[in-house]
């Protein structure tokens, strides 16, 4: 599949299945020396023309102004990770578990303990270099990360992996709210 298909497939899949909405969260996808990814402002159940831009894997560049504001943090998951694929989320029951609890996130339920193991809490402004390196650095060992108030950086050798990831996070973080409030 052309990867700027797949990123407007599982940017419909994400908006659909309420792990984040319309304008909010970013994909990417690692190719050849550089990285698609969304456009700042894009609607990702909704990206056309314009909507995915190439930017370098390796430093700053010019299209940074029209990438998302999390390219930095993208860039630097790819610079020190294996991942391939990039799904940032604003998953509500996620966010919710990062402000109530001090981290790192322990799913509850067997398939997130097992699937996922501990999901890190890291803390940075969009896009800031502070974020860069905590996200970069908890996804070394980690699938999923979560960035406190914000939402999930989910990785994977392809989309369709990180989309699982996320919606994994989303699972787990869910159970845990249900399990805390019954």
């Amino acid at each position: 599949m052309d990867p700027r298909d797949e990123i407007s497939k599982f940017g419909r899949k994400l908006v659909a299945s309420g792990l984040t909405y319309a304008h909010f969260g970013n994909i990417s996808l690692l190719t050849d020396e550089k990285i698609l990814i969304t456009a700042t402002g894009s609607m990702l159940d909704e990206i056309g023309e314009g909507g995915l831009i190439e930017v370098d894997h390796r430093a700053p560049c010019p299209e940074d102004a029209l990438a998302s504001c999390e390219a930095p943090v993208h860039r630097a998951i790819y610079g020190r990770t294996k991942a391939r694929a990039i799904i940032h989320t604003h998953s509500p029951y996620a966010v919710a578990t990062s402000i109530l609890e001090e981290g790192p996130f322990e799913p509850m339920d067997g398939e997130g303990s097992r699937f996922l193991g501990t999901v890190p809490i890291v803390d940075g402004d969009m896009g800031s270099p502070e974020l860069a390196w905590s996200a970069s650095s908890a996804l070394i060992w980690h699938r999923a990360c979560i960035v406190r108030g914000h939402g999930v950086f989910a990785v994977g050798a392809t989309l369709e992996e990180a989309y699982i990831v996320a919606s994994m996070v989303e699972h787990s973080a869910t159970i845990r709210r249900l399990v805390s409030v019954g």
